[in-house]
């Protein structure tokens, strides 16, 4: 559910919404942190959720009550035994911000859809008065990368946010920084009421190489699961909109050149399922020079250490292939098309998951890999 779309085509048609958002959990809870829920159309229609159905019906509820006073509420949920009536028995505890959105906040809205469907990690800063009076929301930029987003109405520097505000608080840059780095809300009490900050994530971007019957479950499969998806084939049969009509770029051009037609980033995924091996490696050997987060090729292990020894001869460092996932995707049996793109899709949501990138290569399984070669350092664990 595309939360941030949702609320810019509602604002087209009403003056103001409320938007829930989860931002602070602890122990097991329904629903995680950073989920949204849209209460629009006066209050009478749920867009997204927050947890079970009756928290929502809560949530709409509050939401419901502040409206006409235009302000924001954050409701604290203990789902332990009392809450046994109505389902709520998960043992956790959460606070969900719950916010009066006004036409206002359209530009805002606009750019935060813009950075994320670029696959931009942004933060968004809320403050609120101890009232529920909503002083200002707006993104902030990276206190290390000022200039990675241009500044204007919507983004502000930590330092004139400061300024605007009137906030003093030496450890705002550091809140900053690690919403950034860590993908979680930080939340700081000020002498007038609240600041949340909340982090954004971008759209990850997954390039898939190769157009045939994996990839056409992995592109399927990966789009559900929040990726953009990028396609790439050297035939035009294999690669079009009318075979991946999920994705948002089909590419028809030969593997050698494909490099020059995509732009990868920190964030972005590369899944490599071309028709032989000679298009795996030919493809291998220009993404391991890239700064993708994931690399992921198919085949067996003797096929993958056929390839890095090639590629190991060609002059690429063995420590770029220990960022390779080879072979692609987790251990869960798979024999189908369709079990083993989401095998390989499940690869892909724990890699994004995790608070640190995990090593590439399959461990122990793939040790013997790297010693055969005879250039990885003995003292490899």
């Amino acid at each position: 559910m595309d939360i941030i779309k949702e609320t810019i085509d509602a604002l087209q048609h009403e003056d103001r919404v409320m938007l829930a958002t989860i931002i602070s959990t602890s122990g097991s809870t329904p629903a995680s942190a950073l989920s949204k829920m849209l209460v629009k159309d006066g209050c009478t229609k749920l867009v997204g959720t927050v947890g079970g159905g009756c928290m929502e019906a809560d949530v709409a509820e509050h939401a419901k009550i502040i409206f006409p006073q235009n302000i924001a509420k954050i409701v604290a949920y203990r789902l332990v035994e009392d809450g046994i009536e109505q389902g709520l028995i998960c043992g956790g505890t959460l606070d969900i911000l719950i916010e009066p959105i006004t036409k206002q906040y359209i530009p805002l809205f606009d750019t935060l859809r813009k950075l994320r469907d670029e696959g931009e990690d942004c933060v968004l800063a809320t403050l609120l008065q101890q009232n529920g009076e909503k002083i200002s929301k707006t993104i902030l930029s990276h206190p290390d990368d000022v200039d990675r987003f241009p500044q204007n109405d919507t983004i502000v520097s930590v330092d004139d946010f400061i300024r605007k505000t009137g906030i003093t608080n030496d450890n705002i840059k550091e809140l900053v920084r690690k919403v950034y780095n860590r993908g979680e809300t930080e939340r700081l009490k000020t002498s007038s009421g609240e600041l949340i900050i909340e982090p954004m994530p971008g759209k990850p971007g997954l390039v898939i190489f190769g157009g045939g019957h994996v990839s056409k479950y992995v592109s399927r499969t990966a789009t559900m699961a929040g990726f953009g998806v990028t396609v790439v084939d050297d035939r035009d049969m294999f690669a079009n909109p009318v075979r991946f009509p999920e994705a948002e770029k089909t590419i028809a051009v030969r593997y050698e050149e494909a490099f020059e037609h995509i732009v990868v980033k920190q964030s972005t995924y590369i899944v490599i399922v071309t028709r032989g091996h000679r298009y795996d490696e030919v493809v291998l050997e220009q993404a391991v020079k890239t700064q993708a987060r994931y690399i992921g090729m198919i085949g067996s292990a003797r096929k993958v250490f056929t390839t890095y020894r090639h590629l190991v001869d060609r002059g690429i460092p063995v420590e770029n292939l220990l960022k390779i996932y080879a072979p692609v995707g987790l251990d869960i049996g798979a024999v189908t098309a369709e079990e083993i793109a989401v095998s390989i899709v499940s690869e892909l949501i724990k890699n994004r998951r995790a608070e640190q990138k995990q090593p590439g290569h399959k461990a122990d399984a793939m040790k013997p890999l790297y010693y055969k070669l005879g250039k990885i350092n003995p003292s490899y664990p």
